[in-house]
């Protein structure tokens, strides 16, 4: 297992550095001299993030603990993480799993920790000053760019939210695991409820400052305006239908956690996210055969309209091909 989260690759991210801020804090999160402070080191994240693993691992706190105690310890010292802070803790993030409880344990307050920077920094960020570009096209690509970075951190987002629940089932704290899932879940329908292409599609076309003269040398060479408008919504238009394939692989992940808990409504309720989308789009963009036939039977019983869309979907993918087996499955959906 690897750490892996997306917020446009965490990893370079983290070495620019934050505002600076000094806080009158002990590392625990509790109130202590200034001048203590100011004079012991504090301690490294990777070194925080070290001892609360151990205390876990010994019983004396449960994960959900440690997480808490990680957001305390982040709070007060995000803001004098160095860039030297920063590139150590980075450079652990892509340390390989030794498949035991200290690496899951380790694994998930690392991406919660990418979280906690992400949002200390996102807030410390100034707002845009208005009064830029006001043209046609700088307000659609905007409304695109707003859109798909909100779209972005809510994947992520459920995406940590998930990795938690799980890290808590392995860890059989099921109260905990019940919680995450739940927080994920909530999630979803404000994810599903973007739909980037239409944005995409309405961006006119660069307002390219060429003189009228040179546009015409350019036209009459064969240089097509019109087509790379076209090409940049397409371009921009196959990213929303991406953003709409990792949502709809979230919400079946969501689902199928529930199953395993036995609570069916919950798991329905994310198949429905899933499924609106599947709809939508008439199908899952770019995806292979085997993980479409997963979500599609996983969500046959409760959403078979769009079980039926992939069926069709995986059919045209394997026409023509050697596997039999998917094409029987996807026939079986279809055949209901």
């Amino acid at each position: 297992m690897r750490n892996e989260f997306h917020y446009l690759d965490l990893r370079c991210y983290l070495l620019v550095p934050a505002t600076q801020t000094v806080r009158s804090r002990s590392a625990l999160g509790a109130p202590c001299d200034p001048f203590t402070c100011l004079r012991d080191p504090m301690p490294a994240l990777n070194d925080q993030i070290d001892a609360l693993t151990e205390t876990v691992l010994s019983g004396r706190r449960d994960l959900d603990g440690a997480l808490t105690g990680l957001e305390r310890w982040l709070t007060d010292h995000a803001g004098e993480l160095t860039v030297e802070d920063r590139r150590a803790f980075s450079a652990t993030l892509d340390e390989d799993s030794t498949n035991d409880s200290r690496s899951l344990i380790d694994s998930v307050l690392k991406l919660h920790a990418t979280r906690l920077l992400y949002q200390h920094d996102h807030a410390y960020t100034p707002p845009q000053a208005a009064g830029g570009d006001q043209s046609v096209y700088a307000q659609a690509s905007g409304a695109f760019t707003q859109a798909l970075r909100e779209s972005e951190d809510g994947i992520n987002e459920t995406r940590i939210d998930i990795a938690i629940a799980n890290a808590q089932h392995l860890l059989g704290n099921a109260a905990a695991n019940r919680r995450w899932l739940d927080r994920a879940l909530e999630r979803l329908p404000r994810l599903a409820a973007t739909d980037l292409v239409p944005l995409a599609q309405a961006i006119p076309p660069i307002p390219l400052k060429i003189p009228w003269l040179k546009r015409v040398g350019l036209k009459l060479i064969g240089f097509d305006f019109d087509r790379l408008a076209r090409s940049n919504r397409e371009s921009l238009a196959a990213i929303g239908r991406m953003q709409a394939s990792q949502i709809v692989i979230l919400a079946h992940l969501v689902g199928t956690s529930y199953e395993a808990i036995h609570e069916r409504q919950l798991a329905d309720r994310a198949f429905r996210v899933a499924a609106h989308l599947i709809v939508r789009y008439q199908g899952i963009y770019e995806q292979e055969v085997e993980p479409l036939l997963e979500i599609a039977e996983s969500i046959r019983r409760a959403e078979p309209e769009a079980a039926r869309i992939l069926a069709r979907q995986i059919g045209s993918l394997v026409e023509g091909s050697a596997n039999p087996d998917a094409r029987t499955r996807a026939n079986a959906i279809l055949g209901e």
